[in-house]
């Protein structure tokens, strides 16, 4: 599927225009002075060059997914989504010293050619690779979601404890439990806990085996990194 540059597309309908109000309207003013087939073919030529000019000097730009990884700032963005699945755009564009807009824009281009995914997590907008399908969906989710410290706690806490509600894991986390609750409705939409009420006026909540492998997953990343740091 080719994605075609607005502005050069925009450029192109103005010039044919011109062409229309050339034969059309401004001819009939300088017939008498002109002959009608000169201008004919005076304007089908401009409009061959124009048409030339437009496919060789620069032509219509458009991305495929053969082609979008030929610049260097793309094949970086992939690199590095690859790395680090579930990161934002700012903190994409900080780690790779790029403008968020220019990020974005190229971010874009690897979504549209089908080689990366985004989705809203907590406001921000998370990328993940389509390559891995649904794992890697799932698991650039959780990562979006588990970057923020009391999510970690909550997880941690439940899989140590499962089956609390809400106001005990509040008071055992020492949270406000409106803070808990938010990101009560962040893990469950991640997948990465699962409530129960059969037995209780209140649900309960329990890690699920998403949830356990992506804390997990967290929790080692996170020490591997505080070690090269140290290092």
């Amino acid at each position: 599927m080719y994605v075609f540059n607005k502005l050069r597309i925009g450029f192109f309908i103005v010039v044919f225009c011109l062409i229309f109000i050339i034969e059309n309207v401004l001819a009939d003013s300088i017939r008498p002075a002109i002959d009608s087939i000169g201008i004919s073919i005076a304007v089908i030529v401009a409009a061959i060059a124009t048409i030339v000019a437009f496919f060789t000097l620069g032509g219509i730009k458009y991305v495929t997914p053969e082609n979008v990884l030929d610049t260097e700032i793309r094949k970086n963005l992939y690199n590095y989504i690859d790395e680090y699945p579930g990161s934002h755009l700012r903190e994409i564009a900080r780690e790779l010293d790029l403008k968020p807009s220019n990020a974005a824009w190229h971010l874009r281009k690897l979504e549209q050619t089908n080689l990366i995914r985004s989705r809203n997590i907590g406001g921000k907008r998370v990328y993940y690779l389509v390559e891995g399908g649904v794992e890697a969906r799932r698991e650039a989710i959780a990562e979006a979601v588990l970057k923020n410290k009391n999510a970690q706690s909550i997880m941690k806490f439940l899989q140590n404890h499962p089956g609390k509600h809400l106001l005990e894991i509040a008071n055992a986390l020492n949270l406000n439990h409106h803070t808990v609750k938010w990101h009560i409705k962040k893990l469950y939409m991640a997948e990465l806990i699962d409530g129960d009420t059969s037995n209780s006026a209140y649900p309960v909540y329990y890690p699920t085996d998403i949830g356990i492998r992506a804390i997990n997953n967290y929790s080692k990343s996170s020490n591997k990194q505080k070690i090269e740091v140290l290092n």
